[in-house]
């Protein structure tokens, strides 16, 4: 059985090594492409607020004036020269509490992206349990079609035995054969549609290669596994809703430090100036201090754009938060209805349908074995047990689909009362 570590790099399982559905989980934690982009955008958005709160630096500037090439700068040391320097810093100030709103829209929006990624984790990790029972039905159709061909194996040795006795004739036994040979077409097929299928759960994975040499443990759930109902709670603290929900709350925080920028920051600066007399020039001042205060005039606009796109873009979010309740709470009305027409298809199966396929199968082997029926009736039973076979494998993957689809849409954010009751505040918060 492969077993990876739980940090270890994203290498494909072991040649001839078994996979697990619980191991197939925990490879598409550690590898699946989109869950680390969505890990990648929690690192970036916590980043931003590191750069959110930073405060803006002061500027300091150092200038030279007032230099007379024809009168010179005069003698002595530099500070004595006959030129204006100044030394000037200036800071930016910023108001309407801006600093404090640009963290905390950076804040609701790191948390949104955490809540993203349990989103992305749900949905790659139902993903990767859909194609695992693809390829594991894939698997059991090789298997039932192997079985067909051993009993025409048999049954062909036995009948050129009875052909040899006079017991059959020349055309029985090559129905036979055209029938194997069209057994062993499918048999093909199925071959080629199962490494289709483990290729896709690799991709699913998110690791290297095509499974080719690797065989997938039956992990079929049982037919009545335990199927919680949604409480009143649930829709809300799916990992879905709580995303959006919590891209709300960012989306307000970013309304709230847009409209905060209608007020104009203000710059203050402080400066030192020293020009000296000499006998050049008598017009130094010395030493001299200045303080300053610069504001931008709004003639042409006040960041009115801004405030107007943050304004759609909140409602947007809002929209969207609605959108995604609404589909989920008809997904779960969906997939549990399909759940159940997948479990009665699949008592149906075992319950009545396949024994009695066997039964008549098994009649008719007895039958032909004794003589007592054609050739015809023997291919017709075999060829409907086949098919019944088949089309078990078929139900039992659309109920562990079905059960797979239901439980994922069933899953709650590990933080889904802090990011509601944050998506809460900014729903309260309209204008």
């Amino acid at each position: 059985m492969h077993a990876a570590p739980a940090d270890g790099p994203c290498a494909p399982p072991p040649a001839g090594a078994t996979l697990t559905l619980a191991q197939v989980r925990l490879d598409a934690l550690r590898c699946n492409r989109t869950i680390l982009a969505a890990r990648r955008g929690v690192e970036a958005s916590q980043a931003d607020v590191q750069i959110a709160s930073q405060r803006p630096n002061p500027v300091l500037s150092l200038g030279v004036e007032n230099i007379n090439p024809h009168a010179g700068v005069g003698s002595g040391n530099l500070r004595s020269k006959t030129v204006d320097s100044t030394l000037r810093v200036d800071q930016l100030i910023e108001t309407a509490n801006k600093g404090n709103l640009r963290v905390d829209a950076a804040r609701k929006a790191s948390a949104a992206a955490g809540e993203a990624v349990q989103a992305v984790v749900a949905q790659q990790t139902g993903a990767v349990e859909q194609a695992f029972f693809d390829a594991l039905a894939s698997q059991e159709r090789v298997a039932v079609l192997r079985e067909t061909l051993a009993l025409y194996e048999r049954t062909r040795q036995a009948s050129e035995t009875r052909l040899k006795a006079g017991d059959v004739a020349r055309a029985d036994v090559t129905k036979l054969q055209l029938d194997a040979l069209r057994a062993q077409s499918d048999m093909r097929q199925a071959i080629t549609d199962h490494y289709r299928d483990k290729a896709m759960l690799a991709q699913a994975m998110g690791v290297p290669g095509t499974l080719a040499d690797n065989r997938l443990v039956a992990d079929w759930p049982v037919l009545d596994a335990a199927v919680p109902p949604p409480d009143p709670d649930t829709l809300q603290r799916r990992p879905d809703v709580t995303a959006a929900e919590a891209r709300l709350a960012a989306a307000a925080a970013t309304r709230d430090l847009a409209r905060a920028g209608r007020v104009p920051d203000v710059t203050i600066g402080a400066q030192a100036e020293h020009y000296p007399t000499s006998p050049s020039n008598n017009y130094g001042s010395g030493n001299s201090f200045g303080v300053f205060l610069s504001v931008p005039l709004p003639v042409r606009h006040s960041n009115g754009g801004e405030a107007r796109r943050a304004e759609v873009d909140y409602y947007a979010a809002l929209d969207d938060r609605n959108r995604v309740m609404l589909e989920a709470g008809n997904e779960i009305e969906r997939l549990r209805s399909q759940l159940e027409t997948a479990r009665q298809s699949l008592r149906q199966m075992r319950e009545d349908v396949l024994p009695a396929a066997e039964s008549v199968a098994g009649s008719a082997e007895f039958a032909y074995r004794k003589g007592a029926t054609g050739v015809l009736d023997l291919l017709d039973a075999r060829r409907a047990l086949r098919q019944t076979r088949l089309d078990a494998v078929a139900a039992q993957a659309e109920y562990a689909k079905a059960l797979s689809a239901y439980r994922a849409a069933l899953q709650t954010s590990t933080s889904a009362t802090p990011a509601h009751a944050a998506a809460t505040d900014a729903t309260t918060a309209r204008p």
